[in-house]
């Protein structure tokens, strides 16, 4: 009897036990979601500010195209105010969306499609276009027009040398309409904010958000917005450092509601691209989790002695040999093509003051290998030259088999280029000397195209297409050589 009770108390510790780790798990678990949620969430909030601002600069990128090409043609006259290029200036404004076109003398003085002049030499946007460069200016009120507005202007050349400028206007409310519809049906809203804080463009319901053009956004965080003056803080920071980031912030309205403001640089003036809704609006996508959670809890129970055990380990064991699998050329053992991408870019953004080596090495010849000999052949010389680069280079450079008789070999954080193409050439002589008894005394070789990153670019495809130029000279060169883009 002893025993038996005994027994029952161990079994019902044992239970106990369970049970507790089981709830503790289900908290972390639920904990768990809701930090994926929020994760989620913001994950969103920040593409959404990411596409807002590619989707801005696309915009005026085509019309800095448009400016450029009416440039281009008021720079072969003879003239830079005959009539026909003030025949043209009021052309543009009038198929254009720019509300105002100007012609810009090297003096300052600015023609304007409605005939109206005025010397704009004091302005930002004047020295810097007349010093070659495109440029968009801050908001300013117009005399001409008696409204706010930005200018992008163009430098005219004729001959190579800067003759005068041609600007375009927008009033601000454009820039406003430019920007994405919300989200949420209304309930966020986006801003573009000068480093100075002031509200550049505003697209939201003015009514709930309690700010608009020309409002100072720092001290809308700090005095109506945000109640952690720490918070508003950083986010003054970070406008001022040009950084990326999302900030959770309790506000100061009524019932305790908490916003996501989320921002990015645009790369233009140092001007801020901001996003703001409050989090229960950002979450509600994920709502329906919490009704299935109880649910789940229940079936959790049940199961969890008889399945977490096995399907830990068996998910393990699989997610292993198909990691192993997806990420490797069967043939050879090296990275596969996809893989060597991946890693590739991988290297490029997180080392990007590095200097990498991308070396693309091509077999000559390979196809009369697999005619004469075979293709059985042809796989033991793939095989046997994938060895080869396994033993020169680095363990930690990423070599890959990136075609059939193609191979692409990163070498991370070198020195310089001349590391490379002696490595390279060292290559090239050890494949010349490889014996491989299958071809009976003959030798392989190969050619070699490399490219330098950053130098060359910062990615994957941009480096390669530079690379595979520089395999093309060698292979036009006479082959069994190394060339450099």
């Amino acid at each position: 009897m002893k025993k038996k009770q005994t027994q029952i108390r161990q079994y019902a510790k044992i239970m106990s036990v369970f049970l507790v780790a089981v709830v503790i798990g289900l908290l972390i678990f639920f904990y768990c979601i809701q930090r994926s949620v929020e994760h989620r969430s913001q994950k969103m909030m920040m593409n959404n500010v990411s596409r807002q601002s590619v989707h801005l600069r696309t915009i005026l990128n085509i019309q800095y195209a448009y400016l450029n090409g009416f440039a281009e043609e008021i720079g072969k006259s003879d003239q830079l105010l005959d009539q026909k290029n003030i025949n043209l200036l009021q052309s543009v404004t009038k198929n254009t969306d720019f509300g105002a076109t100007a012609l810009i003398e090297p003096d300052g003085t600015s023609h304007y499609s409605n005939g109206q002049t005025k010397n704009v030499s004091h302005r930002r946007y004047y020295r810097e276009a007349m010093s070659g460069k495109r440029t968009l200016s801050e908001p300013l009120d117009s005399s001409i027009s008696g409204s706010t507005r930005v200018v992008l202007g163009v430098p005219i050349y004729k001959d190579k040398k800067v003759i005068g400028i041609l600007g375009g206007s927008y009033d601000v409310t454009a820039l406003s309409r430019m920007l994405f519809e919300d989200l949420f049906d209304g309930e966020g809203c986006s801003m573009i904010i000068a480093q100075s804080g002031e509200v550049i463009a505003f697209e939201g319901d003015t009514s709930y958000w309690n700010i608009d053009y020309r409002d100072n956004f720092y001290t809308y965080c700090k005095k109506l917005m945000i109640k952690d003056n720490v918070t508003a803080k950083m986010i003054k920071q970070d406008f001022y450092k040009g950084k990326s980031n999302l900030v959770t912030a309790d506000s100061k309205k009524k019932g305790n509601v908490r916003h996501y403001f989320a921002y990015m640089p645009m790369k233009i003036n140092n001007w801020m691209l901001c996003y703001a809704v409050p989090e229960k609006t950002a979450q509600q996508s994920y709502d329906f989790i919490e009704h299935y959670e109880i649910i789940f809890m229940a079936v959790f129970v049940i199961l969890v002695i008889l399945l977490v055990l096995y399907i830990v380990h068996e998910n393990y064991r699989r997610d292993q040999e198909l990691m192993k699998y997806a990420q490797t050329d069967a043939l050879t053992g090296l990275y596969n093509k996809e893989t060597t991408k991946l890693r590739t870019d991988e290297i490029l953004s997180t080392d990007k003051d590095m200097i990498h080596a991308f070396l693309i090495l091509d077999m000559d010849c390979f196809k009369q290998i697999n005619d004469g000999y075979g293709h059985a052949v042809g796989d033991i010389v793939l095989q046997k030259f994938g060895q080869l680069l396994r033993d020169i280079f680095r363990e930690d450079d990423i070599v890959g088999r990136i075609g059939g008789d193609e191979f692409v070999v990163v070498m991370k954080n070198i020195k310089m280029k001349e590391m490379a193409i002696a490595k390279a050439e060292e290559l090239l002589t050890k494949t010349q000397q490889y014996e491989i008894k299958e071809l009976n005394g003959s030798a392989i070789s190969i050619s070699i195209g490399i490219a330098m990153a950053p130098e060359d670019g910062d990615c994957y495809m941009d480096l390669y297409k530079r690379a595979d130029q520089a395999l093309y000279q060698a292979k036009r060169s006479g082959k069994a050589r190394v060339c450099g883009y």
